[in-house]
């Protein structure tokens, strides 16, 4: 959700940082999503070599870039069991659309994608996820600019999610959003604030034992609003402050546990945006979460964490990209409030031939529970999970590319029996205008 601003010289720079402050608001309530690799609402590749760049089709003052991915997964662990591991091959069709104007005032971008997925053996277990993202950028003045965004998305979970109890076909859920913000630039300082909403509407599933778990009350509204403000004190540096207001209100007042799990709390961060010769850039920062429920038996939620997000260039070949992210994340369980969730990622990108890229990544995740007095024992209370994997990406001309790539996840858990691994190799081939 990346927003860019074409000013020249400093203007430019606390563009892309007030940019920056609006996505870092915007993504703690998706980041839990565990979506497939390449993800959803992602573009297939990070960045195609110049002379592999589709050249999309022009159509007034938009360029349209058509695509499509033909995927097949081989996942070794599709019920990510501890024991008793049973493998399937996932067959994924993945149609998709770009638009994103090109006028020279203002901007607009648009993107509508897919994924239908259906299961060799394991067929209840299919899928099918929709995406439509819109946003945009007005420009009001020549330091002040307006933004917005609307999304609208059809998605599951899967039986890795372990914050709420999954059945035997895919939980399915809507998720409704977006957001406005307004940035201005008075000389070295930059104010902006943002506003988001969103609504998550999930449907009902059974259980392997054919029990219904009824899910509306997960059924739920957020809100979130910042005031963000940076400072400029070097050309490419710039120290920023910003401070949020969240608050979640469910449908119905107590959950299937007579427990109420409306929220509010607020968020701060503070650090430094740069860009180092044009070899690293982005940002660090430390961050402060705090959270508190309308139900007295549930404890608040609050703690410390740091952010970065650094991209770093050592050669014009290689990429590398490093991540820290920290949100407080939402739980049906009787016996806990939430959980605060820490993310480290790196991932690295590297060009061994003009149209041949191998890459390679690591994350590291550490959601920490918020338990209730009255908590048993083996109650939830920490998840760990490791993920790596490698891939191989041949770019066979400017509108075909074919890749290959291995992961490898694996959860730890104080929950007995509750851990897993999993090995997945992914073959697809892309095609894009």
């Amino acid at each position: 959700m990346t927003r860019t601003h074409k000013s020249k010289g400093c203007g430019a720079f606390s563009g892309r940082f007030a940019a920056l402050l609006g996505c870092l608001a915007f993504t703690g309530g998706l980041e839990a999503q565990n979506y497939d690799n390449p993800s959803l609402g992602e573009q297939p590749v990070v960045v195609h070599p110049q002379d592999y760049k589709p050249l999309g089709i022009r159509a007034g003052g938009f360029m349209l870039h058509p695509g499509v991915q033909l995927a097949a997964e081989f996942n070794d662990n599709v019920f990510y069991t501890s024991e008793d591991e049973l493998d399937d091959t996932v067959w994924h069709f993945r149609p998709y659309i770009t638009a994103q104007s090109n006028w020279s005032r203002h901007a607009f971008n648009l993107r509508l994608a897919a994924d239908v997925a259906r299961h060799q053996d394991w067929d209840y277990r299919d899928y099918e996820d929709y995406f439509l993202l819109m946003q945009g950028r007005v420009d009001v003045r020549s330091r002040s600019y307006l933004t917005y965004s609307v999304d609208f998305m059809q998605l599951h979970e899967g039986l890795n999610n372990r914050a709420a109890k999954q059945g035997r076909e895919p939980t399915i859920y809507d998720l409704y959003g977006g957001s406005l913000g307004y940035d201005h630039m008075f000389n070295r300082l930059s104010v902006g604030v943002l506003l988001n909403l969103r609504t998550l509407d999930y449907e009902n599933t059974v259980d392997f034992d054919g029990t219904v778990i009824d899910n509306q009350d997960r059924n739920r509204d957020e809100w979130d609003a910042t005031l963000r403000m940076g400072y400029q004190f070097q050309t490419d540096k710039q120290a920023f402050l910003s401070f949020a207001m969240h608050d979640v209100a469910y449908d119905q007042p107590l959950d299937r546990n007579d427990i109420g799990r409306d929220s509010d709390g607020w968020s701060a961060n503070a650090g430094l945006a740069f860009n180092i010769t044009g070899k690293l850039n982005g940002d660090v920062y430390a961050t402060y979460h705090d959270r508190s429920y309308a139900d007295p038996g549930l404890p608040g939620i609050s703690g410390w964490g740091l952010g970065a997000g650094l991209q770093w260039m050592p050669t014009k070949l290689t990429s590398v990209g490093f991540r820290v992210a920290s949100d407080i994340q939402p739980t049906t369980s009787q016996y806990s409030s939430g959980y605060l969730r820490r993310l480290y990622s790196v991932r690295v990108n590297h060009e061994l031939l003009r149209g041949l890229q191998i890459s390679g990544q690591v994350s590291y995740s550490d959601s920490d529970y918020e338990l209730t007095a009255d908590a048993p024992a083996d109650s939830r209370e920490q998840d760990e999970l490791w993920q790596a994997g490698i891939g191989l990406t041949w770019f066979v001309n400017r509108w075909m590319f074919l890749s290959a790539s291995y992961t490898h996840d694996r959860l730890t858990s104080n929950v007995p029996g509750d851990e897993y691994e999993v090995n997945r190799i992914w073959l697809t081939l892309s095609l894009e205008r």
